[in-house]
């Protein structure tokens, strides 16, 4: 019996590998069946594009039909940047070209950033105006600085509004 058993195994392998052989022989045919420009083409996916059998054996074209779009003109300068200028306008502004007014404005937005943060330039300018105006009518500075409390600026800070509108704005 024990010289029967090795040649089972034997024949055993044989067939293992007669199978894989033929397997892999049905895998090799199949694949090539697919490629073989059978008289029933398969129609492509829904969405996806397709290129015609001339673009596939010809991938490049000798000529091409469409023109690239031209590019756009590219700006040329002939000299300087132009200045900006200067306008002026009847109510006086933040840089109205005052420069006390402006020197007022620098002040306040340093040593009292609470006053000048919710208002524009103009409208410190104005407080500055305002306050010297009253001073040069001859008003002491506590009732000018009364005035601009109104405005809702506190007495403390209008105070000192009064005295920097006196040191840079007014003449």
């Amino acid at each position: 019996m024990s010289s029967r058993r090795p040649a089972v195994l034997a024949s055993g392998r044989r067939a293992v590998r007669g199978v894989r052989v033929l397997a892999t022989l049905g895998v090799l045919a199949v694949g090539l069946a697919g490629c073989s420009g059978s008289p029933h083409p398969v129609a492509a996916p829904a969405g996806v594009p397709v290129a015609s059998a001339e673009a596939v054996r010809n991938p490049v074209p000798a000529m091409s039909t469409t023109k690239p779009a031209p590019a756009p003109p590219t700006p040329r300068r002939t000299g300087p940047a132009p200045r900006p200028t200067r306008t002026t306008t009847d109510t006086p502004g933040a840089g109205s070209g005052d420069a006390g007014l402006d020197r007022f404005v620098a002040a306040v937005q340093e040593q009292l950033p609470a006053v000048a943060l919710d208002r524009r330039d103009e409208e410190v300018e104005e407080l500055g105006q305002q306050a010297c105006s009253e001073l040069a009518a001859g008003q002491k500075p506590a009732t000018v600085a009364a005035e601009i409390s109104d405005q809702g600026v506190t007495s403390a800070d209008a105070q000192k509004l009064v005295a920097l509108a006196h040191e840079t704005a007014c003449r």
